[in-house]
């Protein structure tokens, strides 16, 4: 949308594994940093730092070919022209969607190493929704195991640490399916999230690009139930009660095809 937001990264491979610390640069200050699977999120005016599990399922290389192929059914792949983004020389490609249930992306691919210097999500009218780009990069070269720590400490008095994490869980666990879900979407992940003191199922959908995750959690008693649309940038949200649960559906796709995974949720019938 009109929103702008400006963060540095930084990010390491080595023969330990991953690591990235996300700094954000405008409004409250928000650092993410993340060893391997293990993300922390500072929240530092609240003093708060937030412990997730970041799951190994989606991490390349394993399912680059899987990816590749997803995309060229869902997706109609060109090369553009060249451009030059954060004084770097990059390859154009457009990702034009075949039917209406997913967006339109453009992106710009740093020559040597295929990375993406700028990322640009269309709406069906082609107009810019959501763009990502590098203002200035330094690819490859030494990177200091400093520039990777926190720059807060979770367990410094005052500090509140949400050790709350993802745990893997099975479909009869969970209990919960999409029926009807939008076409070239698959699903990819479930899990079991404790969101504010409640377990809620989650489960994700993917076209090998966009993301889709929907929520299933207990409804609030005495609470109102009602349904709700909102969106920010390329994300769209649809919020609506189903026989005591809350359902919430969010992706980076249109409204329709949101509100699709929203209403499509069915409870699976468990026989013991």
């Amino acid at each position: 949308g009109s929103q702008i937001e400006t963060s540095r990264i930084w990010h390491l491979t080595d023969s330990t594994g991953d690591y990235e610390r996300v700094e954000t640069l405008d409004g409250p200050p928000r650092e993410i940093v993340r060893a391997n699977e293990e993300v922390t999120c500072f929240y530092p005016r609240a003093k708060t730092a937030k412990v997730e599990k970041w799951t190994a399922a989606r991490r390349f290389p394993a399912v680059v070919s899987e990816q590749l192929s997803a995309i060229v059914s869902n997706y109609s792949v060109r090369k553009g022209a060249l451009a030059r983004v954060a004084g770097h020389d990059c390859q154009i490609a457009i990702l034009e969607p075949r039917d209406a249930l997913r967006y339109g992306h453009v992106f710009c691919a740093e020559l040597k190493t295929g990375l993406p210097l700028r990322a640009t999500t269309l709406n069906e009218r082609n107009e810019p929704v959501e763009m990502f780009a590098f203002t200035q990069v330094e690819i490859g070269g030494a990177i200091a195991r400093d520039q990777l720590r926190p720059s807060y400490d979770a367990y410094a008095p005052g500090w509140k640490l949400d050790q709350s994490s993802l745990v893997a869980a099975s479909e009869p666990d969970l209990r919960w399916t999409v029926l009807n879900r939008p076409a070239g979407f698959r699903k990819v992940l479930e899990l079991k999230r404790n969101i504010q003191g409640k377990s809620a199922a989650q489960l994700v959908f993917s076209d090998g690009l966009a993301a889709a995750s929907v929520f299933i959690e207990p409804a609030v008693a005495g609470a109102g139930a009602a349904q709700e649309f909102t969106h920010q940038g390329a994300i769209n949200i649809f919020i609506r009660p189903q026989a005591g649960y809350v359902v919430t559906a969010l992706g980076e796709a249109p409204a329709s095809t949101v509100m699709q995974f929203a209403t499509s949720v069915t409870r699976i019938k468990t026989s013991h």
